[in-house]
């Protein structure tokens, strides 16, 4: 009798469509795993437990799935090596074997020693050179590829409306029209025309959503004053572009708030702006600490588990 041969899973089996895969592979997950799908660590914090092994594979993830994890800043070989090291082991050490999202920073070039270093994002504005920043684009997502990157934490479509903040050399300038411009070309030369990724492409995570240029006093974390008109007309219009027109699969929330609700927890943002109205097929991603501030800078949460609420509830996924 011919030996039966073990059927592979649905969400394994590359032949069948993204959406079946994917309600085959939610449908086997614990709840402990869909949470986990949702964190992230650093692989510099892997770094610290000693040279990447199994035995330090084992302790810093202990058996468990991760979604995200954040690249080192290492040489590019050193970079590669530990990205492959991390995804052998959540694909063959882990119970479903999921791998994880590596990102990495990419405002003007990829955030690594090695990594092509163009001029930053408030030059490049100036150009207004559109087929200059998709090249541009495309470049950094080849980079970023060759050493396992899968997302970039950019492009930033903030508005530099107050000169005293200081970030305002991160953005392509005050100008909706221009920031919208250029923040496509630069979703289309980082993805590609889509809807897929290519091989040599990489995810874009347009930030900060929305209106984080315009901070009180210029500072970062500053509340930004204004009401739904100046919202449509000068902060969404960038976002939206990079979005609709261009497919961007990512996007942050800002730190801010914005007329009174933190970006984070905002669910007109998150929601009703974004998936609703403009048809949003990614996720969002959070800055850094920017759930745990709705806790401990915003005051809208009385503990670190009702941030986490707070920001779910509203339409935060990663």
């Amino acid at each position: 009798m011919a030996k039966r041969t073990k059927q592979k899973p649905a969400y394994l089996d590359a032949s069948l469509s993204a959406d079946t895969r994917t309600r085959d592979l939610l449908r086997r997950m614990t709840l402990e795993e869909k949470v986990r799908q949702m964190s992230t660590r650093r692989i510099e914090d892997l770094a610290k437990e000693g040279p990447i092994s199994a035995k330090t594979l084992s302790a810093f993830f202990g058996g468990q799935s991760i979604g995200c994890l954040e690249d080192a800043r290492q040489a590019p070989a050193d970079s590669a090596k530990a990205v492959n090291a991390v995804q052998k082991y959540l694909i063959e050490k882990t119970r479903l074997g999921i791998p994880a999202m590596v990102f990495c920073e990419g405002l003007h070039g990829l955030f690594s020693p090695g990594g092509t270093v163009f001029p930053q994002a408030i030059g490049l504005g100036s150009t207004f050179n559109t087929d200059l920043i998709e090249r541009m684009a495309a470049v950094i997502a080849r980079e970023a590829r060759a050493v396992g990157v899968a997302q970039a934490l950019s492009p930033d479509l903030d508005l530099a409306r107050d000169p005293r903040w200081g970030r305002v050399e991160e953005t392509y300038g005050e100008d909706p029209f221009l920031v919208a411009r250029m923040g496509a070309a630069y979703v289309r030369g980082m993805q590609g025309p889509g809807p897929a990724v290519g091989p040599d492409k990489i995810v874009c995570t347009v930030k900060h959503f929305a209106a984080h240029g315009s901070p009180e006093g210029g500072v970062n974390l500053s509340p930004v004053a204004g009401g739904l008109r100046d919202l449509y007309t000068l902060y969404l219009p960038p976002f939206r572009a990079a979005v609709v027109e261009a497919g961007a699969l990512c996007v942050m929330p800002a730190y801010s708030e914005y007329d009174g609700v933190p970006a984070s927890a905002s669910k007109l943002l998150l929601t009703r702006v974004l998936r609703e109205q403009w048809g949003f097929r990614g996720y969002t991603f959070s800055d850094y600490g920017g759930i745990h501030q709705l806790h401990t800078f915003h005051k809208t949460a009385h503990s670190p588990a009702e941030a986490g609420a707070q920001a779910l509830r509203a339409g935060m996924d990663l």
